[in-house]
């Protein structure tokens, strides 16, 4: 477990493949203004697009441990309506931040381009080095983060959550007669995540 209150500060925009902070999450906290018109047609979007369930080429970047947009017609207490309404997101990931952005310019152009296209300003997401500067340009500074296992990535976790899942499943209430059968079994389900772990340390 580890709690840091130190911001990443520049250095986490460098591009680089080191992350900024300690362990191997990586904080991202992005907020851009955008005419109050177009707030009900992207908080449509983003609701039937979360309806949809994550997209298979999102679930393919494995190295992401959270990603979420909201849409805020007023920030907290704003106490009068402003010209704008806000486009916030928030993202933790493994790695380092230049090389997120680029994955998300690169790999999902198109869907960046409907989220960010109503902001003011958005480049559009190709080419990549544009779309970075907007991105810094907009990044907020993180006074806090917290990450339950810094020594862990997102592979890593979902490896251990399914050997977890095999193991209750399989040796849970195992009769010890039947441990021999019961242990091959599990093996036979979990061996890929076992060697997943072998494999990142």
């Amino acid at each position: 477990m580890i709690e840091t209150t130190d911001p990443p500060g520049e250095d986490a925009r460098d591009g680089s493949y080191l992350s900024s902070l300690a362990g191997r999450g990586t904080p991202l906290t992005v907020l851009t203004p955008m005419p109050r018109r177009w707030v009900p047609l992207l908080r449509a979007f983003l609701f039937i697009r979360h309806l949809m369930g994550a997209p298979a080429d999102l679930k393919r970047m494995s190295f992401i441990h959270f990603a979420h947009w909201s849409v805020l017609p007023r920030l907290p207490g704003q106490q009068r309506r402003s010209r704008y309404a806000y486009l916030l997101f928030r993202s933790d990931f493994n790695g380092a931040w230049g090389k997120y952005i680029d994955a998300f310019s690169l790999e999902i152009p198109a869907r960046m381009a409907l989220i960010w296209g109503w902001s003011f300003g958005f480049p559009g997401a190709l080419p990549p080095e544009p779309f970075r500067r907007y991105i810094a340009t907009n990044d907020l500074d993180v006074d806090h983060y917290y990450s339950a296992y810094p020594e862990s990535g997102v592979t890593e976790i979902a490896a251990a959550l399914r050997v977890r899942e095999a193991y209750e499943r399989h040796l849970g209430a195992a009769d010890p007669a039947e441990f021999g059968a019961a242990w091959q079994a599990f093996l036979d389900e979990a061996q890929g995540d076992l060697y997943s772990w072998e494999a990142h340390p």
